[in-house]
């Protein structure tokens, strides 16, 4: 039931809760991306079963701190880089130093993207050999700019986002299959990945993993950009002190739960299957991703499963997982941007923010494709964008506990997820002080 003000009611059945769930989805689109189609399993080809458990970790972990961002929210009815401008401190231009350091690290990932596109150039000229790398790269560019230039990038990212969802079904059926392999897992094998070893001469892969898999920092700072465009804080209506207001925030804070589990879950399967056929298929090969066709190499988890004839099927939802990765990215920057602008005073209230950020979503592609013609070494920067992801966590994380910290009692998470979130945080840092100390020994 939805009223003038745009309050609604929140579904009380499974059915309902399913049907109002979005966002999470969205951000899934970018999350099964580069991290878990070419980093989790050049991570399994290097190090091995070793780190399986932090590949568990780094997906599962970063739901608390995903779940409390979205519950500030709706509360506040704010973008990420409105939550942050209510930390006390340091301020420049009348913003806040966190959002400084976050757009900072918001940006510094760009690495990423400018992989993902080389990856797609390198996988195109795999399967078009006449036509060059650089060639693909600027038709790449050329299809992204159609696609959100003319706003019809939802309705592909709808299409893609199922296609991707089937890809990732048929990489779990992959690992399912291995047992009639040659590369069949063994219990003593998974059993030395949760030995909680940290390894020393795999720590910058280590950092990366952690940066690039599950819901990254990126995904977690464009999130509540989704929640907003989903509607959920007008749904709950504004802050009221009454039963019924209590009750909303209640009921949507269910359907924000649920949203963010099903982004966690996906996560968790697809990427323990990518890690997996790389530690089990990969490293007994002793093939290392790396270059322009790193995607070709990676395609190995499946001939050497299926066979020969899955060669095509990889690369085909290899294409969908990197390009709608890109997508959902260059539309967020665009929001993000805009939102920034208006934060520092740059653009008044006056501005025609969306046609601002339809030339952003092209501008910033057109940067990665820059950086792709001078040099093409994709997988370095994917595994450098990865850590970058890895540290800007750090300081969200730290905004979202603070935000956490400073709510209402009435509103705040029940106990047992504060000490989640907690523990998190604490983990985070605990396993990115190490690997990068090993990284500075080495």
């Amino acid at each position: 039931m939805l009223d003038a003000g745009g309050v609604r009611e929140p579904p009380r059945t499974l059915g309902g809760l399913l049907r109002n769930i979005g966002p999470g989805v969205v951000v899934a689109g970018s999350v099964v991306g580069a991290g878990e189609l070419l980093v989790a399993p050049r991570v399994g080809a290097e190090l091995g079963f070793e780190l399986l458990w932090a590949v568990v970790f780094a997906c599962f972990a970063k739901f608390f701190i995903q779940l409390e961002l979205g519950r500030q929210c709706i509360l506040h009815n704010r973008t990420t880089i409105q939550l942050l401008d209510l930390m006390p401190g340091w301020r420049l231009r009348g913003t806040s130093w966190l959002v400084w350091l976050c757009i900072v690290g918001y940006f510094s990932v760009t690495l990423t993207l400018i992989g993902i596109l080389g990856s797609i150039a390198g996988l195109m000229v795999v399967v078009v050999p006449a036509v060059s790398e650089y060639v693909w790269a600027v038709a790449a560019f050329l299809l992204m700019v159609l696609l959100l230039w003319r706003g019809l990038y939802r309705d592909l990212e709808t299409m893609v986002m199922v296609m991707v969802a089937v890809f990732s079904l048929i990489v779990v059926g992959c690992l399912l299959m291995l047992s009639g392999t040659q590369y069949a897992i063994s219990a003593a094998e998974l059993a030395s990945g949760f030995r909680f070893a940290m390894p020393e001469s795999g720590a910058f892969v280590a950092l990366a993993l952690m940066g690039a898999v599950g819901t990254t920092a990126v995904e977690l700072f464009m999130y509540p950009y989704w929640i907003k465009e989903k509607g959920y804080p007008q749904f709950v209506g504004p802050r009221e002190d009454t039963p019924e207001w209590r009750d909303r925030y209640r009921g949507w804070m269910r359907v924000l739960t649920t949203d963010a589990l099903v982004c966690t879950g996906v996560a968790l399967a697809v990427t323990c299957a990518y890690y997996l056929l790389g530690a089990s298929v990969l490293a007994r090969l002793k093939v290392l991703p790396e270059g322009m066709r790193v995607v070709e190499q990676v395609s190995m988890i499946f001939t050497e499963t299926f066979g020969g004839w899955a060669y095509a099927l990889f690369m085909f939802g290899a294409f969908c997982t990197l390009f709608s990765s890109l997508l959902v990215c260059a539309a967020s920057a665009g929001r993000i941007t805009v939102d920034f602008l208006h934060q520092v005073g740059v653009l008044d209230q006056r501005a025609d923010d969306a046609k601002l950020s339809r030339y952003l979503q092209v501008g910033f592609p057109l940067l990665w494709l820059l950086f792709i013609l001078v040099d093409l070494r994709t997988l370095d920067f994917i595994l450098k964008g990865a850590n970058a992801n890895n540290f800007f966590l750090i300081p969200l994380a730290y905004g979202v506990l603070h935000m956490a910290m400073s709510t209402a009692k009435r509103e705040r998470m029940p106990v047992l997820v504060e000490l989640a979130l907690l523990i998190t945080i604490w983990a985070v840092l605990n396993f990115t002080a190490t690997n990068l100390f090993n990284m500075l020994v080495a």
